[in-house]
């Protein structure tokens, strides 16, 4: 016959097996909504000393660099300022792995197992237990968190168990449900980041001339229309004798020619506004701000002294040169694209003229 106290510790372990499936639903649910890593570490290893009956949990995650690093700690302040940032290796963390023994998806390592030298390991102030199935203050339980391939991207830990025991099977199932979920998130976050940078390479590609990184028409005409009323001014550049350069070395001397010079101008053209490249050997600079007039002026000064020094190419240093055409104004960005476009043509037969006269 079942006693009154095996009912009463059923009950209990039913209780707490219950709350701990509550904690996990609080997690899943983070986890999913979510895109925040380090927060739902956070939510994780607070459920996991809620639900597994430790008092510290700890979680390292995978790094671009390739180390792992401590980025959630539950448990006191001074154990977080220990642990918090520290790093390891993948080959640290198989090398423990090697050691531990398998309890299901969960690698138990007793005192008995030395930790790898340079690892960071917090050991708690406990007293050595006189049972075989207490817990040593060296003793260790790691859930490892595996991308869908079997990647390791992260390691959960725990530490000081409430009982001072080793944990029960109920407890173990818990801790890997937590780690299960762990994952789920690094995996959530990783292919959300890889959303995001594809988004962010494709937006660039449309908005960015592929040759010279500079603004291409299409962000040019979304910058002009958000300024739109504003007074601005406009800088149209031609290069002089960018055709001598194509024509000498041809197509890739040419590439190299108007990178470099694309370089040049983005040195001087000011943070806030917007170089772009609308064609071959054309160029645009739009200015915004106070005391456009000055700026526009002081702008087109530099532009003409960087482009007018020499670039090495493979056919030799080639002087190129640019004309450059003003307009500024509260206008429509179109009207004064035309203005200053007019006034570059106009700058340039003044050029080829004087270059005629020269060669008589």
């Amino acid at each position: 016959m079942t006693s009154i106290e095996d009912l009463s510790s059923q009950l209990s372990d039913a209780l707490a097996q219950l709350d701990g499936l509550r904690t996990l639903h609080e997690v899943s649910k983070a986890v999913h909504a979510s895109l925040d890593l380090t927060r739902t570490m956070d939510a994780v290893v607070h459920g996991v000393t809620r639900a597994s009956g430790f008092e510290v949990a700890v979680v390292n995650l995978l790094q671009v660099t390739g180390e792992f690093a401590v980025v959630s700690v539950e448990g006191t302040e001074e154990i977080r300022r220990e642990l918090l940032g520290t790093t390891s290796t993948l080959e640290q963390w198989q090398e423990l792995f090697a050691k531990g023994e398998e309890w299901g998806s969960l690698y138990f390592v007793d005192h008995k197992h030395e930790m790898p030298e340079t690892m960071t390991v917090w050991t708690p102030d406990i007293p050595v237990p006189a049972e075989p199935e207490g817990w040593h203050p060296e003793d260790c339980l790691f859930a490892p968190l595996t991308a869908p391939d079997g990647e390791l991207v992260g390691v959960l830990s725990v530490d000081l168990p409430r009982d001072g025991k080793r944990p029960g099977l109920v407890q173990r199932e818990m801790l890997e449900l937590f780690a299960q979920h762990a994952a789920i998130a690094v995996q959530h976050a990783r292919l959300h980041h890889e959303l995001e940078e594809k988004r962010a390479q494709l937006h660039h590609a449309a908005t960015h001339d592929p040759l010279t990184g500079l603004a291409n028409r299409t962000l040019l005409r979304i910058f002009t229309e958000e300024i739109r009323g504003a007074e601005l001014g406009v800088l149209v550049i031609d290069l002089d004798d960018f055709k001598v350069v194509n024509d000498l070395g041809g197509h890739d001397t040419g590439d190299e020619v108007l990178r470099v010079l694309a370089e040049r101008m983005k040195k001087i053209v000011r943070p806030g506004d917007l170089l772009a490249r609308t064609g071959g050997d054309e160029f645009i600079v739009v200015v915004t701000g106070e005391d456009v007039a000055s700026a526009l002026n002081n702008v087109a000064d530099r532009l003409h002294v960087a482009l007018a020094a020499p670039v090495d190419t493979a056919i030799g240093a080639r002087r190129v040169g640019a004309s450059i055409g003003h307009a500024y104004g509260g206008g429509d960005f179109a009207q004064l694209a035309a203005a200053a476009d007019a006034d570059m043509y106009r700058i340039k037969q003044r050029h080829r003229s004087a270059t005629a006269a020269n060669c008589r």
